[in-house]
Order: C-alpha cells, then structure tokens, then sequence
C-alpha cells in the first residue's frame, strides 16, 4: 500500500481533522445540501451521541434539537436499544423474507398490530389493520401503498381506478411515487417530465388548535367535490394526519380526517395515512390518526420505528386489502413488490424493544406533558419577538415561521414551503448552533423535533438558544 492510500485509510480525526474534513467535502454527497455552500465552512462531523446530545471530533455537544431528521425516540445510544441490536447481531444479522422468515420480524410484527388495536379500541368499528409489509424507509413506505392501492383495485375489477388525490403541501418521500404524491413544486419540478398526475385537494392549516381556520367548510366542499367527480378513477387519498412536516409544520384542522374518511368511504376510495413523521408517539398517540379514531386503509410508518437506531418502513394493510392479494402463483395476485433487506432482523428488534419501551415508560403521556410545557416557552420566550409569525405545535412537532423585515408572512406560497427563502432562518439556526443547539429549517421555519423522552430543562435550553438566535435578526 502506498503512503498516500495509508493515509486516507487510517484517518483519526481528532489527529488530522483538516483532512477528514476534506475528505468529507470531497467525497461525501449530503442529501439536500448545497455542496459549494457547504464546502465553505467546517462541518460539524459528529463523533458520538449520548442521550439528547451529539458530541463532535472537537469534543463539543450539541443537544439534537431537531431529532436527527425527525427519528430519534430516546435519545442516542439509549442502553436498553443497544443491548437489543447487540444481542441479536451475535445471533442473526440478516436473513430474507422471502421464501422464509425469522423470529424477529414476526414478534415485532405481531407487537404492531396489537398495538394498533389498543389505539383503535374505541373506534366505531372493530379494527382491521392487521397486515404488516417490510421496506426499509419512509419513502418506500409510501411506494408500497401506493403499488398495494393500484394492484388491489385493479384485483377487485376496478381497472379505472389507477389515480391518487393527495393534499396542498404533502410530502411523501423522495422515490419516484412518493415523490409523484408531494405537491412541494422545489422538491419535484425538475423531475416532472417522469411524475404520474396527481389530484389535488386542500389541507386547512389549524394553527390554534381551540380556533379552527374560517376556510375548512369551503375546503371541504372542494374535497368532496373532487372525490364526487373522480370516483370512478381514484385508487386511494393519501393524506398526513394531524401535521405536515415538511411543508413547515402545518396541523390539520380538527376532524378534518374525520370527514376525508367519510367520503372515501361513501365512493369506495381506498384511504392511506402517511404517519412516517407523525407516528409513533411524535404528535401524542402511537398512531396519529386514532386521534380522531380514523382507521385507514392502508398506513405507513418510518422514522420513529425503531427509536432513531435503524432504517426501517412499514406498510400496514386492512384485512379487506390483504384478501385481494390471495389466489393462485399462476394468477399472480401476491404483491409484487420486495425489498432485500425487508424485516432485517436488527431493525425488527430494535422496533420491537421500541414498543416495549412506549409502553413501559407511558411516552404518550411523556409527549402531553413536555408538549405543554415546550408551549408555554415558546409563548414566554420566542413568540413575542416581531419576526416570529403564528408558531405551530402538535405534540413535540414545532414549527416556528419567521415574518420578513416589515413584520408580514415571508414564506412565500404557504403550501410550497417557501424553500428558496431560508436564509434568515438558517442564520438563526447557525446562531443556535453556537449555543450548543442543532435546529434546521424548512424554508424560512425554525423546526424543534427533539428527541421523545425529553426532559424540562433540555427544553428550556433548546428555548433559550432560540430566544437568543433570533437575535442576529435586530
């Protein structure tokens, strides 16, 4: 081996920091990231996590304030999820499912479901969720349901049934059908010429949650129309219950699902909720939509899953769904679809220590009470400063619009994100960052998604960075 490859496999860098920084810049390709933006300062390379806080190559902490992209459950390398992982990696690290299967996928399998009837227990009717398929992330989550909505209305005889209705400033993943479904235009229109066509319906933002929008009646009537007018070719609604993450934390007006569930049902439109962001815990119930015991059709999960520790997705199906997808192999009505590393046994028991834990330690209830109290900082502290518009929370999903300099709503169009304008907000970010907090903005929205578990004074100092972080705004 030469000298020169020696040194680029044999880096530590607390020795030769300059150089795994370069090597990062060079080599690494950061997802959605600006390189040559990037390039121009030193990253933060994280060396270790430890529960709320990540510590760097310097030696530095930082409190995870936005949850490591949204995931993170309990914290950094939470000792009960750890001693899982490890005891199952001595035992089996991978083994398909197809043609076979393991213990891990099934115990967590089944943990799901049961818990999924526990949250659906006072619902109208008995629930039928029942039917768990692996992938491995959010997005691919999404594609399952979608590929499950088309081969299932095509299996029953609905051959016209091949189009979706999704919502004013969903997001859905970033996979080709996922991506089909967002209606963020910066995240899409570049890849249009290869999009299926959507149908669009609108999502009335709630921001108070005891004052609902005066346009959620109208919203309604355009819903209903929509779905009145496409019933014959619609395969399924896909909806975010409760909030919409990516489009700057927008909530949902109250029984607003209440009501897509009913016309969905009344012209046999199949119903997906996408809680990859919103589920397990994030805005209060394990599942999101029991809020207002909303059973869906079909539900994705991700993100949360498995407390922050593995990637996995799961795609969760009604029994009336799953029967569609019997008969013979020469008929091939199985779902065609698969991924290798489907049920990995480490992530399977990672999610599966992650329910025990949900329930073991009341985190629901966890999540009431530090959602509370993260709302009355947020009032004392951040909301009175001029440049902070109308702040939106459901659970310990936040997020905290900035206004322009005049004091008016700089987000541009409220549906797209307003993406092209973060620059004020990510200043307030790297503000924050200096008092030892990582936040990230979504557009010009300041996003608190910390860890589930919390405590009071690790919020007071996410609150407090931010109090002083939107100083450098005047």
């Amino acid at each position: 081996m030469t000298a020169d490859k020696a040194s680029t496999s044999r880096v530590n860098p607390l020795r030769d920091l300059r150089r795994i920084t370069q090597i990062d810049q060079e080599v690494v390709w950061h997802p959605y990231t600006q390189m040559s933006e990037y390039g121009a300062q030193e990253p933060l390379i994280v060396q270790r996590g430890e529960g709320v806080y990540l510590y760097d190559v310097r030696r530095r902490r930082f409190l995870d304030g936005y949850g490591s992209m949204w995931c993170n459950v309990w914290g950094h390398c939470h000792p009960e999820l750890v001693s899982a992982i490890q005891s199952q990696a001595a035992k089996l690290c991978h083994s398909s499912l197809f043609s076979a299967t393991h213990e891990a996928a099934i115990e967590f399998a089944y943990k799901l479901v049961e818990y999924i009837k526990l949250d659906f227990r006072f619902a109208d009717e008995p629930p039928t969720l029942g039917h768990v398929f692996f992938s491995d992330n959010g997005s691919t989550a999404v594609e399952v349901a979608m590929k499950m909505a088309l081969q299932y209305q095509n299996q029953i005889g609905q051959l016209k049934r091949q189009q979706f209705l999704v919502f004013d400033g969903s997001y859905h993943g970033d996979t080709v059908g996922a991506m089909s479904a967002g209606s963020i235009s910066t995240f899409n229109r570049k890849f249009g010429s290869v999009l299926f066509t959507v149908h669009r319906a609108p999502y009335p933002m709630q921001v108070d949650p005891d004052d609902r929008p005066s346009n959620w009646r109208t919203a309604e009537r355009a819903m209903e129309a929509q779905l009145a007018g496409l019933s014959d070719r619609l395969a399924a609604v896909i909806i975010e219950p409760v909030v919409q993450g990516a489009a700057g934390m927008r909530p949902l007006c109250d029984d607003y699902l209440v009501r897509v569930k009913k016309y969905c049902h009344e012209y046999g439109i199949l119903l997906i909720t996408d809680e990859v962001f919103t589920g397990f815990c994030r805005t209060g119930p394990l599942i999101a939509s029991s809020k207002e015991m909303v059973e869906p059709d079909i539900l994705c999960l991700g993100k949360g899953l498995t407390g922050g520790t593995l990637p996995m997705g799961v795609t969760v199906a009604s029994s009336r769904v799953f029967e569609a997808f019997k008969g013979e192999w020469s008929e091939m009505k199985q779902l065609l679809h698969g991924h290798t590393f489907s049920g990995n046994p480490l992530a399977c028991v990672a999610a599966s220590k992650n329910l025990d834990m949900i329930e073991e330690y009341k985190l629901a209830g966890i999540v009431k009470q530090r959602s509370r109290e993260l709302s009355q900082m947020l009032k004392a502290q951040v909301a009175r400063h001029p440049r902070v518009g109308p702040i939106r929370q459901r659970g310990l999903a936040v997020g905290v619009p900035l206004k322009n300099a005049a004091g008016a709503d700089d987000l541009g169009h409220e549906e797209d994100g307003g993406y092209e304008q973060r620059a004020e907000a990510e200043k307030v970010c790297q503000a924050c960052l200096k008092k030892g907090v990582l936040l990230r903005p979504l557009g010009n929205v300041i996003t608190i998604v910390p860890p589930l578990n919390i405590e009071v004074h690790h919020l007071e100092e996410i609150v407090a960075a931010l109090e002083e972080g939107l100083k450098v705004l005047g």
